[in-house]
């Protein structure tokens, strides 16, 4: 059928190593094309022919590989001196093959260079274009042509009497520097002839390869060419391989055996492995799991109780990989006997892997008859892996075993195959427990089996609860229907909160707290406000929590009765683990009441950074239920403190949201509509606005806004930087232009950088700061070079300003004959090399 190249046939410039083996392993084509389709051709060669893009031009030249006539070879020839799409015109003329194809890319030899001639190599190589042998060999013996390795690739691929001769020659004759590319030639050639039957010429090759001191991969390649070009001696010849002192030799003979397994290869390795400590018996050992018989896996099994440990693991590998039935009694002595880890380890995982049914008796048998306790455990194990059903009697068995954790082992395979039948046997087990690990593993098994049985099986548990005296019993069988959840058991186990054994209380206040539902909360918050006894108080008080917390999480009651349980339980909290929980819970309610029981946590440095995160929990579907007026504080307070760089971005674009929602936009992102300036000095880039430049600000310039504003909250975000002089910017209010110099505003000026954000100054008018937050608080609280939020706050006579959060002015104007209206504006200062940067600028207009 026609060629198909998904993928370009030789990359240009590639040269031969390890990627020479792996061709010489890959089919070649006989260059005989397949007639195409003349009337889908032509508007191909149109599209070759045209001012089309390099796509549409690439494209076709695909298709043509497809179906493309004989017509499409001019077209493609044209485009192989084309750097961007020569390499696809080659795959074209490599799809339609032929005589015509195979001349094209003979004559472009003449004329390209590089990798571009590389290509055309290769691809004659592709075309086994026999008319091509003296020019490659030319270009094999030029040093100057640049592609003596494609031409020599291209000659294997030929493969015929001339070309061959031509390899063999530069072999054995030519120059050392070029015997590498004759040998992946002659690699390749030998492989072709291998494929068309001439063994004899094909072994010829490979032999001539072997005689030179080559890299290792093409020592490994010829020896396996060598061995499958053989026939009558071919065993004896791979084993004189196995026996050679060249490492690349042997393991050129190791991976071939795989391809010619035989039962006279299988007696050869045997024998090998009978003489006394071979030296190459790890590698023929390891041959063993592709080519063995019988006799093998006899030799296997003495290999495995060799004293050497690298012999009996790579014996045991070989068992498991064999896979056979019959060696499973050898590998399961492996796993009684105190080998290494790794030996029972290699045994246990092939025995896990025997599908043979018959395998679980033999375990079943090793179990019951094992003296050693950590043979049993093992064993138990294999029981569980291979999820044997008929195992349940022989585990209950060993679940009486004095050793413990033979005992635990036993309990847990239990756990998820034991139903009715065992559930008594269990229970009895399990009130006979006195080591605690034991008799917690035995109430895992006992809740597995009321698992697999339903109700009736949490009805018994609930029974054995009612009739139990003893206190460790009682403890049992509430963690079983705690883990159930069964809820006729709610009362029992709430009943236990009144026992007289200190210990059966707590367990039932634990126990209570692991609930999977909210319903024992009541009983749990009454222990923690009316016991006696301290140590229920408290640990009611945390089982009541982490109630709350679950059904906050899970949703398992309504928004409002699970903030009046969480802030019930915050009354009595001391501790601050238990603050933790209460904040966790109030992160996952979205209502107001959560964020006003959050917000005094902001505030203790112990636990800011888990309020803080809660509250930007529930932040977002406050801001829908409108509820943003404390949450503003919040959300500023977090921005202000939080240590964490992601956590205040995350404040910011809350705050951003909540501002959104209340104002609209001064900027819209993408021009400086309704602003006016100088544009040399304002402009718009990546959605910010940018004022003045890093190469120098000769004097003040200021970009405005076109209405005036009265009363109003301004909100922005700044980034300032600078190289030299008084870098500064502001944000001006209740300003206007001044008519001399027309650059100037005058009127309040938020304050930004060199010192002096978060100051209010008269710009230009009384020219001194109105005023001014302490030094320290600037240093805290601006980010320099960074953004930073800002908030100016005018309502009449009085302003306030707001840096990342914390007011930092409030101000009421004293002088009457000041007014309260005027233009918004943004600075950059003169005699400075800086920018500034202005984004998100939000109004809200007050009354």
């Amino acid at each position: 059928m026609r060629r198909i190249f998904h993928k370009m046939s030789g990359k240009p410039g590639t040269r031969f190593g390890l990627a020479a083996l792996t061709a010489a392993c890959l089919l070649s084509f006989s260059g005989v094309a397949i007639a195409g389709d003349s009337q889908r051709t032509q508007p191909l060669i149109a599209v070759l022919q045209s001012n089309a893009g390099l796509f549409e031009k690439a494209r076709a030249c695909q298709q043509l590989g497809e179906f493309g006539t004989d017509a499409a070879v001019p077209g493609l020839a044209a485009l192989l001196s084309d750097a961007h799409l020569s390499a696809y015109a080659r795959s074209g003329l490599e799809g339609i093959g032929g005589a015509q194809a195979a001349a094209a890319l003979r004559a472009s030899t003449s004329r390209l260079t590089g990798n571009l001639l590389a290509g055309v190599v290769n691809s004659i190589g592709v075309l086994r274009d026999e008319q091509s042998v003296e020019i490659l060999n030319r270009l094999a013996h030029d040093p100057r042509s640049g592609v003596a390795a494609e031409a020599f690739s291209a000659l294997g691929k030929i493969s015929n009497q001339a070309s061959i001769a031509i390899l063999e020659k530069s072999l054995s004759a030519g120059p050392d520097g070029s015997r590498p590319g004759a040998a992946a030639g002659c690699l390749l050639a030998a492989e072709q002839q291998l494929r068309e039957g001439n063994t004899a010429r094909a072994r010829a090759l490979y032999e001539g390869v072997l005689k030179w001191k080559l890299p290792a991969a093409y020592r490994m390649g010829a020896v396996r060419g060598a061995i499958l070009a053989r026939k009558s001696d071919r065993v004896a010849f791979l084993i004189r391989q196995l026996r050679s002192s060249d490492l690349a030799i042997r393991n050129g003979a190791l991976i071939t055996i795989r391809e010619v397994p035989s039962d006279e290869l299988a007696r050869a390795l045997n024998g090998i492995l009978r003489q006394p400590k071979p030296e190459i018996q790890l590698q023929v050992l390891a041959a063993l799991a592709d080519c063995h018989n019988g006799d093998s896996l006899h030799l296997l099994e003495r290999k495995m109780a060799s004293d050497e440990p690298e012999v009996r693991k790579t014996a045991l590998r070989v068992l498991a990989k064999i896979g056979d039935p019959g060696e499973a009694g050898f590998l399961l002595q492996t796993v009684a006997t105190n080998r290494s880890s790794e030996e029972i380890s290699i045994a246990m995982q092939a025995i896990e892997r025997f599908e043979d049914p018959k395998i679980d008796a033999l375990v079943l048998k090793a179990l019951a008859e094992s003296k050693d306790p950590e043979a049993r455990i093992r064993f138990i194990r294999l029981v569980d892996a291979r999820g044997m059903t008929n195992a349940n009697p022989e585990l209950l068995r060993q679940a009486r075993d004095a050793d413990a954790q033979a005992r635990v082992a036993a309990f847990e395979a239990l756990k998820s195959r034991a139903g009715a039948n065992e559930l008594p046997a269990l229970m009895v087990l399990t009130k006979a427990c006195q080591n605690d690990s034991v008799r917690h593993a035995a109430e895992i098994a006992v809740y597995g089996a009321c698992v697999t049985m339903g109700d009736p099986g949490a009805a018994a548990v609930l029974t054995e609860l009612k009739q139990s005296a003893k206190s460790a019993e009682k403890n049992s069988w509430v963690k079983v229907l705690t883990l159930l959840g069964y809820a006729p058991a709610l009362p029992t186990i709430e009943a236990m909160l009144d026992d007289a054994d200190p210990n059966v209380v707590n367990n039932a206040l634990d126990e209570l707290g692991q609930w999977p539902d909210p319903t024992p909360v009541e009983a749990l918050f009454k222990v923690a406000e009316t016991s006696a006894n301290p140590q229920f108080r408290q640990r009611g008080l945390a089982a009541a929590i982490q109630l709350c917390r679950a059904a906050a999480e899970e949703q398992q009651r309504s928004d409002a009765v699970v903030v009046s349980w969480l802030e019930r339980a915050a009354r009595d909290s001391g501790s601050i683990a238990d603050r933790r929980l209460i904040i966790s819970g109030l992160g996952h309610v979205n209502h107001p009441d959560s964020l006003r029981l959050l917000l005094p946590y902001l505030d203790d440095p112990a636990l800011q950074t888990e309020a803080g995160v809660a509250v930007l929990q529930i932040a977002p579907a406050l801001v829908k239920l409108g509820s943003t007026t404390p949450l503003d504080q919040a959300i500023d307070k977090i921005s202000a403190n939080s240590p964490n760089p992601d956590t205040r971005e995350q404040a910011r674009k809350i705050a951003q949201s909540i501002s959104n929602r209340k104002g609209v936009p001064l900027f819209d992102g993408r021009s400086l509509a309704g602003w006016e300036g100088d544009t040399n000095v304002w402009r718009v880039r990546d959605g910010v606005i940018l004022g003045g430049s890093m190469t120098g600000n000769p004097r003040n310039e200021f970009l405005a806004t076109t209405r005036s504003y009265t009363n109003f909250i301004l909100r922005l975000e700044y980034k300032l930087v600078g190289t030299e002089g008084f870098i500064n910017s502001g944000v001006q209010f209740h300003s206007v232009r001044v008519v001399q110099p027309p650059n100037e505003m005058s009127g309040y000026q938020a304050d930004i950088g060199a010192g002096y954000s978060g100051c209010l100054y008269d710009e230009s008018r009384r020219n001194t700061f109105l005023a001014r937050p302490p030094e320290e608080q600037i240093k805290r609280l601006e980010r320099p070079g960074d953004w930073n939020r800002y908030e100016v706050r005018c309502d009449g006579s009085h302003i306030q300003i707001v840096l990342n959060g914390e007011r930092t002015v409030d101000y009421s104007e004293s002088d009457g004959r000041i007014g309260h209206n005027g233009l918004i504006g943004l600075q950059i200062h003169g005699g400075s090399k800086a920018e500034v940067s202005f984004r998100n600028l939000i109004i809200e207009e007050r009354p």
